[in-house]
């Protein structure tokens, strides 16, 4: 009861729209009123079902930032990154506890739009943020709530990213960066219309070594775009190829850094390349003065390849027969000495330092056998040379190839209504996706005899684990009709009605076995999500605005192919038979207030997120990768914003403040077995759900030196969180951090701009998320001493860039 009666006390808070300068507010009455959709394009959009939050191409551009998710942290009240990798490229993004992310095993919470193309992977609802071009970005849209409108996933909010074109931008540019930890970074962007025609190129490339030990990263991105106008015609046919390489090495044990360094590793390679070819067409016409019609077509083709170097469950066993093979067994029994003596049930060696004592090889009975790839019913001592023993390491691979085209069409069709003005949007469309996924686990030795040793994963080559291995193929499509209406009941008010019909078919093809115990499914989910908003405008400087809504997101492929208490995959290799999962339905309501005082801009919001059957990654095994996922009956985040601006003749500033409780409400046993009070952990209603800060600040202030020099600083704080796998909130929680980034611009002649900036200027040692692992699986012999089951993700170092723009 006190929990919840504080929860209630602390809903007042503070928000603002990155984009708030006085110019921006006193143009209210100037933007017309169409309704949030993801096919708008429109950066000035107002949404009246739920707040938006714009940055336009100078605040995505005017600095050396290395990615679009540290540009959202920085820039957008409530937005929160946890780097589980330690790659700009690989964050997960969180925005009011909802979260976009690269990596499977997260409750993907966001939609994401390229130029109207919903980007989130077909095959786990993840975000690949390195796909996305940030040069040629010409603004992003973060629209709040659970519009039904943006279709699946928009669960907590949708970010809608547009790109530049030859009719928006016709400058060349050429742009160099360099900064710390062998960050190198170049593009060139040209664009230029004549008459009806006009296009858009640009080449970018990104290469760092990484802060962090073993990880190298090389972003490649090519994107196009040919445009037509012909009087209220526009067309768009864009482009974009992406090749890249990250590696990001994950969480460490928290005694590590007091040994090595933060910048070390526990285990690797942890490597993902990802491919891309994606093409679109944007059609948008005015059929005549009260209709507008705009069709979006595409296809994307995207592969991901990953590798993944980890410690090994399984151990050297024993046959009848007296071969030595391997098997998986308790962390106990693991790593025992072996010598060739076939007379006994148990194999009894001397141990290698020479004491009287006695290690015994398990009886193969007691355990499971594994089975190798393509050497049926054969012993590891029967197909390889090495000694069972020294494999204490597993090096798992995974492909996934994503392709998906769609089409979607909406007519815009403004009217009167009771006579008042009103603009309606009628859409649909279609999207089908075909994933092929293939995964292997090979046996390898995993370097870690001495602290000098690399701890990478050598793989024996051709040594697969049968059970480990996944083939399959997935069909999805996704039909839906949506309705938008937008209507003026007064000179001051206005409601915003929308409903959505999404009809989701999942079926998935397990092409190594069939029948029981495959990965064979037909899953098809059908759901109606309405939404309402109204917004009354006080005055020429006052706004209130509330609104309702729902929507849902039906359980990926990968989460359905993963679902099995009782047999638990490595994510993201391994599948198994599917245990149905319900689709996850969250409803919305927020409030807020909105104005101007003087010259100080201002916004106030509350909201209240409530989510049935939300879908979580329960922990099985040693390593946070292994697990399963299930349902949850309820959990819900309730939180608020304050945010304000103040423009002044040569400077500026600008600050929120947003609180979070996210928390789960109803009962369910957390398995987490590396918990430090030990697995099948209680979860009760009012526990905070892990990896979400209660509190940010962010402040920012912005001093003009002359007329071509900028100078500005950034704070940004987050709060304490609990590690993942403490749901039943029983243990210690990571610090709160906070961060003090500066930068400045110089405009050397109109041509010429020069910046420079420093992230985490004061060079704070801060962590971003924690889970639980077993060090001394890895460590034992190297570190006695770490036996703490914290792992932390490290955030980075002071970092500096320097970057030159050139404009022809």
């Amino acid at each position: 009861m006190q929990k919840r009666y504080l929860t209630c006390c602390l809903c007042i808070a503070f928000q603002i729209n990155a984009k708030t300068t006085n110019d921006n507010f006193n143009d209210i009455d100037k933007i017309v009123v169409v309704g949030a959709n993801p096919l708008s394009q429109l950066s000035d959009t107002r949404s009246i079902i739920g707040q938006t939050q714009s940055l336009d191409s100078d605040a995505l551009h005017k600095l050396p930032n290395r990615s679009l998710a540290e540009i959202l942290r920085n820039q957008l009240v409530s937005v929160n990154i946890n780097d589980v990798q330690n790659n700009p490229f690989q964050p997960d993004v969180q925005y009011r506890g909802f979260t976009a992310s690269p990596l499977l095993g997260l409750p993907q919470g966001l939609s994401v739009y390229l130029n109207g193309t919903r980007v989130n992977e077909p095959f786990g609802d993840t975000v690949n943020w390195d796909l996305v071009p940030l040069e040629a970005l010409d603004n992003a849209v973060l629209f709040s709530t659970s519009n039904p409108v943006f279709g699946q996933n928009t669960l907590g909010g949708a970010l809608a990213l547009n790109t530049k074109n030859g009719f928006t931008y016709d400058d060349t540019e050429l742009n160099v960066s360099v900064g710390q930890y062998g960050r190198e970074e170049w593009s060139i962007q040209t664009a230029g219309n004549q008459g009806n025609w006009a296009y858009y190129a640009l080449v970018n490339q990104y290469q760092e070594d990484g802060w962090r030990d073993f990880s190298p990263s090389d972003v490649k991105q090519l994107f196009s775009t040919l445009s037509y106008k012909n009087g209220g015609t526009l067309v768009d046919v864009s482009f974009l190829h992406v090749d890249n390489e990250l590696l990001g090495n994950g969480a460490i044990p928290e005694d590590l850094p007091t040994f090595e360094s933060r910048s070390s590793v526990y285990t690797h390679p942890d490597q993902t390349n990802n491919e891309l070819n994606f093409v679109s067409l944007n059609i948008n016409t005015d059929i005549n003065d009260s209709l507008n019609l705009v069709i979006n077509l595409f296809a994307r083709e995207n592969t991901t390849a990953s590798i993944n170097g980890d410690d090994s469950d399984f151990g050297a066993c024993a046959l009848d027969n007296g071969a030595i093979t391997l098997c998986e067994m308790d962390d106990d029994d693991e790593d025992v000495d072996i010598v060739d003596n076939a007379d006994s049930d148990n194999e009894i060696v001397d141990n290698e330092d020479g004491n009287d004592d006695d290690s015994i090889i398990p009886d193969a009975d007691d355990f499971e056998i594994v089975e190798f790839v393509g050497y049926d019913d054969l012993a590891f001592s029967d197909i390889s040379s090495i000694d069972p023993n020294d494999v204490d390491g597993t090096y798992n691979t995974g492909r996934a190839i994503n392709r998906s085209m769609g089409a979607t069409a909406q007519l815009i069709h403004e009217h009167t209504l009771w006579g008042q003005t009103s603009t309606t949007i009628y859409g649909g469309g279609i999207i089908k996706g075909d994933i092929s996924y293939a995964a292997d686990t090979t046996f390898g030795i995993l370097e870690n005899e001495t602290a000098t040793d690399t701890r990478t994963v050598i793989p024996i080559d051709g040594i697969m684990d049968a059970e480990a291995r996944v083939r399959l193929l997935v069909d999805t499509q996704s039909d839906f009709l949506y309705v938008s209406n937008v209507s003026q009941l007064t000179e001051n008010t206005t409601i915003n009605m929308a409903l959505r019909y999404n009809r989701d078919h999942i079926l998935m093809n397990d092409t190594l076995a069939d029948g029981e115990g495959s990965l064979d499914g037909d899953h098809k989910f059908i759901s109606f999500n309405p939404a309402i908003g109204m917004d009354i405008q006080f005055d020429n400087n006052t706004r209130f605005n509330v609104s309702l809504a729902q929507s849902t997101r039906v359980p990926s492929p990968a989460e359905l192919s993963c679902a099995d208490e009782n047999d638990p995959c490595r994510l993201p290799n391994g599948f198994v038979a599917d245990p149905p999962l319900e689709r996850v339905v969250t409803r919305t309501v927020e409030v807020s207030l909105s104005g101007q005082l003087n010259a100080l801009a201002y916004n106030a919001t509350v909201f209240a997120s409530h989510s049935l059957d939300d879908i979580i990654f329960q922990q099985a095994g040693t390593t946070s990768s292994r697990g399963y996922f299930i349902n949850i009956d309820k959990t819900q985040r309730i939180g608020a914003e304050l945010s304000a601006s103040r423009q002044f003749e040569n400077y500026s500033l600008r600050g929120s403040y947003n609180y979070l409780a996210a928390t789960f409400e109803s009962h369910f046993t957390s398995f987490s077995p590396m918990n430090p009070l030990g697995p099948d952990r209680e979860v009760t209603p009012g526990d905070t759900i892990p990896g979400q800060p209660a509190h940010q600040f962010k402040l920012a202030g912005e001093y003009f030196i002359s007329d071509n020099w900028l100078a500005g600083v950034q704070f940004i704080y987050a709060s304490k969180q609990y590690y993942r796998g403490d749901e039943a909130n029983e243990n210690k929680q990571i610090d709160g951090y906070g961060l003090v980034n500066a930068y400045s611009t110089y405009d050397v002649t109109d041509q010429w701009t020069i910046s420079v900036r420093v992230d985490n200027l004061l060079d704070h040692e801060y962590d971003t998320f924690g889970t639980y692992g077993e060090a001394d699986e890895v460590l034992e012999d190297i570190y006695p001493e770490i036996d703490s089951p914290y792992f932390i993700g490290v955030g980075h170092p002071r970092m500096m860039s320097i970057n030159s723009q050139f404009r022809f």
